[in-house]
């Protein structure tokens, strides 16, 4: 209920001001403080310290705070009062629903699909697929997405010639299906020498010189490995070797490595002898 003002009353329609707390009047909440100390319900107010400090905790680590007023099921109004300090102390329920509240490891794993969460962790993520050998347009299409999308150049830390910088921002819903996409690739090479040329001229690191613990953090170094990309090719010739000595058709080894069946045939035709000749079975599949 409000005045013609717009001035804030009672909603108990005592035509009181309603601010006085939790948007009652001054006789209401007396009213009502009286009700709950009877039933034994009361909860005193306490200091803001405990959760503005929790508070603080949750938007260091990528948080915004619209996603931590999600979280705790209270209002954005009350967040921005807790971290502004308008307010020395605020209600035990407040302060209980606040710390309840866990700090995430990763901020796209809490944060509702259309929040904006830190783009950090899905960029090293894309730079280090690219770099394993996955061409920018293969991921892109993975991930349902225009490889000219602005957001794709953001991952990959084109920089936006309108702004001048790249995004640092990024849909949680798509930094979910990137870290998908990462952790089914990751451990098998990609088809592409270009992508991979790509990578080490801009210095990428590889999918597993990454701590998967620290990727998304913006302070974490990669551990530069001793595996190089020849090594990563070699890899990947004793896969198609060993499924080849298995019996597979060269579209299933294809299917499942995730490369094409022309790379498959011509790891087979360069690889020693051994491996037995496959019969013409695989359709004429070409992926």
């Amino acid at each position: 209920m409000t005045t013609s003002n717009s001035v804030p009353m009672c909603g108990c329609g005592c035509g009181g001001p309603g601010d006085f707390s939790r948007g009652m009047c001054a006789v209401s909440y007396k009213r009502y403080r009286r009700r709950q100390i009877a039933y034994g319900r009361w909860q005193p107010r306490v200091p803001a310290d405990a959760a503005r400090g929790h508070v603080a905790a949750l938007i260091a680590v990528g948080l915004r705070p619209e996603h931590v007023a999600g979280l705790a099921g209270i209002s954005p109004a009350t967040v921005h009062h807790i971290t502004h300090a308008t307010s020395d102390r605020i209600s035990a329920e407040i302060e209980r629903a606040v710390l309840a509240v866990e700090i995430p490891d990763r901020p796209g794993d809490v944060a509702a699909d259309n929040a904006f969460v830190p783009i950090i962790g899905a960029r090293r993520r894309i730079q280090a697929l690219v770099a394993y050998g996955y061409p920018q347009a293969h991921l892109a299409r993975e991930l349902g997405m225009n490889p000219a999308h602005t957001t794709m150049a953001a991952l990959v830390g084109r920089i936006n010639t309108a702004s001048g910088a790249t995004g640092q921002t990024i849909n949680a819903k798509r930094e979910r299906q990137i870290k998908e996409l990462f952790d089914r690739l990751q451990l098998v090479p990609g088809p592409s020498d270009r992508a991979r040329a790509h990578g080490r001229r801009h210095g990428w690191p590889l999918p597993f010189e990454w701590d998967e613990d620290s990727i998304d953090r913006p302070d974490a170094k990669p551990t530069r490995s001793r595996w190089t990309f020849a090594s990563a090719r070699a890899e990947r010739r004793d896969q198609v070797q060993q499924m080849s000595q298995r019996g597979l058709p060269n579209w299933q080894i294809a299917h499942e490595l995730r490369i094409t069946k022309r790379t498959v045939e011509r790891i087979r035709h360069a690889a020693p002898t051994g491996i037995p000749e496959q019969p013409q079975t695989d359709w004429g599949l070409d992926r």
